[in-house]
């Protein structure tokens, strides 16, 4: 940030672009998170077990018998269906969401006869 003599910050329109395409990334991961919680979570469950359950009877035999191991191995196939399928939706939810903050600024470039401020006044 840069002062001139008056004691007026000058932020550059690369900073304040940049803070806000972040802000907007992080809500649209936050919103992806929501809809996951909302729609996704239940089914990541689901298919997550039954891959645990399928890879417990490839190693330790096709009826599962109650040991750690083969608990383990369920629990790890819940943990990573939950942990993958959360993933794509924050990833996809933050992508979207900047898609969308980058059309919206390209279209209001576009829009003639819009002038912004170049400096903020800063109270010491």
């Amino acid at each position: 940030m840069l002062a001139d003599e008056k004691g007026m910050v000058m932020e550059s329109k690369a900073t304040r672009q940049w803070t806000r395409a972040n802000g907007v990334t992080f809500l649209g991961g936050v919103m992806g998170l929501f809809i996951f919680l909302v729609v996704g979570l239940l089914p990541s469950l689901l298919y997550g077990g039954y891959a645990g359950v399928i890879l417990g009877a490839a190693i330790f035999g096709a009826p599962i018998h109650e040991s750690v191991l083969a608990q383990a191995t369920v629990v790890l196939g819940v943990l990573s269906g939950v942990l993958s399928i959360g993933g794509i939706f924050v990833l996809g939810g933050a992508i979207l969401a900047t898609g969308i903050h980058g059309t919206a600024q390209a279209l209001r470039r576009a829009a003639p006869g819009q002038a912004e401020p170049s400096k903020v006044e800063v109270s010491s």
